[in-house]
């Protein structure tokens, strides 16, 4: 039964994901997340890989040792993305994604051209601040029954 789960995700992932030629994927499971890493770098990375051995490419970002992955996802509260393990067909040099956006994990598509030059934490606030008024006191801490006591919430 688990082999045949494991045949049918494995054929769905085929059918639904970009084509990374010369490529097999070792854990679909890895690479058919819905979400994506954060973006290294801007621009693919060429490197030689060779034929029958196992890789593992950085699928959340923030390895030190890109574009492969140095277990920095293992971390507590880093993230849920996993590597991506990989085999290719033949040995020779591959153009790796760094953006981490790719639709063929783990070769470049181009997506890196659409990414946006701006960070995403650019726009995040530095601080929070809760005041009486704040919806998150009208809100939900006030249905609880909470007031605002010393600088936080309390019953």
């Amino acid at each position: 039964m688990a082999s045949r789960l494991a045949a049918r995700s494995t054929a769905l992932l085929q059918q639904t994901r970009a084509k990374a030629t010369g490529v097999t994927i070792k854990n679909p499971s890895a690479d058919f997340l819905p979400y994506k890493g954060v973006d290294h770098i801007k621009k693919n990375v060429r490197v030689e890989l060779q034929a029958g051995k196992t890789y593992a490419w950085c699928a959340c970002g923030l390895s030190k040792t890109q574009p492969f992955c140095d277990g920095t996802h293992n971390l507590p509260g880093i993230t849920n993305t996993r590597p991506v393990l990989f085999e290719v067909a033949k040995t020779a040099t591959y153009s790796m994604c760094g953006c981490k956006q790719t639709d063929s994990r783990p070769l470049c598509d181009g997506s890196h051209k659409d990414v946006p030059k701006r960070p995403r934490s650019a726009d995040a606030a530095d601080r929070v601040v809760f005041v009486d008024a704040s919806p998150v006191y009208d809100g939900v801490a006030h249905k609880l029954g909470y007031r605002v006591k010393n600088d936080g919430f309390q019953k």
